[in-house]
């Protein structure tokens, strides 16, 4: 950590970033204010709407639109934040600061998490190998763990799947049911949706009218900024990048490092990753039904 002088002669905090998003960096303007929008005790979110831009370090995950911070710097950086009302962006310095903290990104090293949309090569076997890797015990925001969520709610899963391939006005009935269900930053109904969203850039299975629908609920402010932000992230094809990693795993079928990937997104928020499997389980599922069905098999 260093001190600078700002031109007014101000004793001015300097910190250097860990990591920070690709497209971040492209998304940032010279100038422009960006106001802070929330703060945690693991950092703060700027508004870059209709994205937020996380500032800090929980659990050194690495987020669309985020800035990893080392551990040490992370209480300094808060201490002044608490005290900004807003960060600019010097394009040349490639620094983001406000009038107590400049926050560079010159030497930072760069992450990207985008996953592009389409067929990838994870056969049947792959899918099962990531089912039996789940915990099916585990338990969800939704009050049953993902196993008995999954027969319990089966009808209503279905009507979901029935959706994919609705006209946008039946679809978004349907996902009423699910956006900004539940209590939280980002609710249990979000981070169900936000598995299907994954498994869908992994093999696509939600039609246009199903994803306009789904926006369109979105802008509408159906559910928290904070989920609207990882929704539009998802949308464009970012995500935490541990989902990055777990495509590779499951494309080699390396149960090693598939393991070690469900085992990290377990731990994001209270019940946030668990929700996510619940999501990808349920998308993996209408996933090998397609392959069952392409394929003819029994």
């Amino acid at each position: 950590m260093q001190k600078n002088w700002d031109i007014k002669g101000k004793d001015m905090r300097s910190l250097s970033g860990k990591l920070a998003a690709s497209e971040l960096i492209e998304a940032l303007k010279e100038g422009e204010a960006y106001r802070i929008h929330s703060q945690f005790e693991s950092g703060c979110n700027l508004a870059l709407s209709p994205f937020l831009c996380f500032i800090g370090n929980k659990n050194d995950s690495l987020v669309p639109y985020g800035i990893l911070l080392n551990k040490e710097d992370l209480p300094v950086f808060l201490e002044q934040a608490a005290s900004s009302g807003c960060f600019q962006w010097d394009e040349k310095e490639k620094t983001l600061y406000s009038d107590s903290i400049r926050l560079c990104l010159k030497n930072t090293r760069i992450y990207s998490s985008y996953i592009q949309k389409k067929e990838y090569s994870i056969d049947r076997e792959g899918l099962s190998m990531f089912e039996r890797l789940i915990d099916w015990n585990l338990p969800t925001g939704f009050g049953e763990s993902i196993g008995s969520f999954l027969m319990a709610e089966k009808k209503e899963v279905e009507e979901l799947y029935q959706a994919f391939s609705k006209p946008k006005e039946e679809a978004e009935k349907t996902i009423k049911r699910w956006i900004g269900r539940g209590r939280g930053l980002t609710p249990s109904g979000d981070d169900f949706l936000m598995g299907l969203l994954y498994m869908d850039r992994i093999c696509p299975m939600l039609e246009m009218p199903f994803l306009q629908g789904l926006k369109a609920l979105i802008d509408r402010q159906y559910t928290t900024d904070i989920s609207g932000h990882y929704y539009h992230c998802a949308l464009e094809g970012y995500f935490n990048i541990v989902l990055a990693e777990l495509l590779d795993a499951m494309i080699l079928k390396d149960s090693s490092h598939m393991k070690m990937c469900i085992g990290r997104i377990r731990m994001i928020g209270s019940t946030s990753g668990c929700d996510m499997m619940l999501g990808m389980a349920a998308g993996a599922n209408f996933i090998k039904g397609m392959v069952k069905n392409r394929m003819g098999g029994p």
